[in-house]
């Protein structure tokens, strides 16, 4: 493994984080876990696609306050069809992709046919309504990568290093889990409180892991396909971000790529599928890697 190139990376994350506001995003003054404490993104909406519309408007705030002066926040445009849209990077849609974010138009797409699935169970009744605003979250997570130089610097040194590409992908995937953490810590540092929130938003993440998509194919898992984390690593980076509220905290996800720790996870998460699941007779599961901008 490159040992150099990658040290890069992790210097250009830390150099991120500290361009964030100083104070933070958020606090860690309620419970050391996310799952004893719950958070809610707003009230129970009354229809989902409004409800996504305002999360959006609402992190495009949050963010722009809180990047830091040294960077200019653009908003991000967020669209909300019933199955997909148009970008620069193609057509993003539910089926393909699920909720992607588009570096190059700097545009979100959240399928509300997406939303609605089995991977977050969202209604125009507002069940789940953290859980979808914790998806909406991770994909202004890839944006602010894309403002503070990341994702420029990530798409290098996968160029570079295209033996450790899944490697990169997972990473980012997991600071845009910690950044949704960031969000939602906020959010409950205003008091915006609903039992059972945190679970909805650790239950989703337990179902969209490599891991878990793997065990539930049926298939053989091998950890050099990895592009999103396992469902244990995703927990674990959105309650770095929920309980220390510090964009700093997220940015050591880049240090675990640079050591090698996250390389032995996804080897561990993959042995465990491996280990527990019949291979045979396997079938498709639901394709989530995005060709066109950043799934996930």
């Amino acid at each position: 493994m490159r040992t150099r190139p990658l040290r890069v990376l992790a210097a250009l994350a830390a150099a991120s984080a500290i361009a964030f506001a100083a104070t933070g995003c958020g606090g860690d003054g309620t419970s050391a876990s996310p799952a004893a404490s719950d958070t809610t993104a707003a009230s129970s909406p009354e229809d989902l696609k409004s409800f996504v519309t305002d999360i959006g408007a609402e992190l495009n705030d949050f963010w722009s306050t809180n990047i830091g002066d040294g960077i200019t926040y653009v908003k991000a445009t967020v669209k909300v069809p019933e199955t997909g849209a148009k970008t620069a990077c193609g057509l993003i849609s539910a089926d393909s992709t699920g909720p992607a974010y588009c570096d190059q138009d700097m545009t979100v797409v959240l399928p509300l046919a997406f939303l609605r699935g089995q991977f977050v169970g969202g209604d125009n009744n507002g069940a789940n309504d953290a859980a979808v605003a914790a998806v909406v979250a991770h994909e202004f997570g890839h944006h602010v990568q894309n403002l503070v130089g990341v994702s420029a610097e990530a798409g290098k040194q996968s160029a570079d290093n295209p033996e450790i590409a899944n490697l990169i992908s997972v990473a980012d995937e997991l600071h845009a889990d910690c950044m949704m953490g960031l969000w939602l810590s906020s959010v409950n540092d205003e008091g915006r409180l609903e039992v059972g929130d945190i679970d909805e938003v650790l239950t989703t993440l337990s179902k969209i892991g490599d891991d878990k998509l793997t065990a539930d194919a049926g298939q053989a898992a091998d950890a050099s396909t990895f592009d999103h984390g396992t469902s244990k690593e995703r927990a674990k980076w959105f309650e770095v971000g929920y309980t220390s509220g510090d964009p700093a905290k997220c940015a050591t996800v880049y240090d675990d790529l640079g050591d090698g720790t996250l390389s032995a996870e996804l080897q561990a998460g993959a042995d465990a599928v491996n280990g527990a699941t019949d291979t045979t007779g396997a079938t498709d599961t639901m394709d989530t890697t995005d060709t066109t901008g950043t799934a996930g």
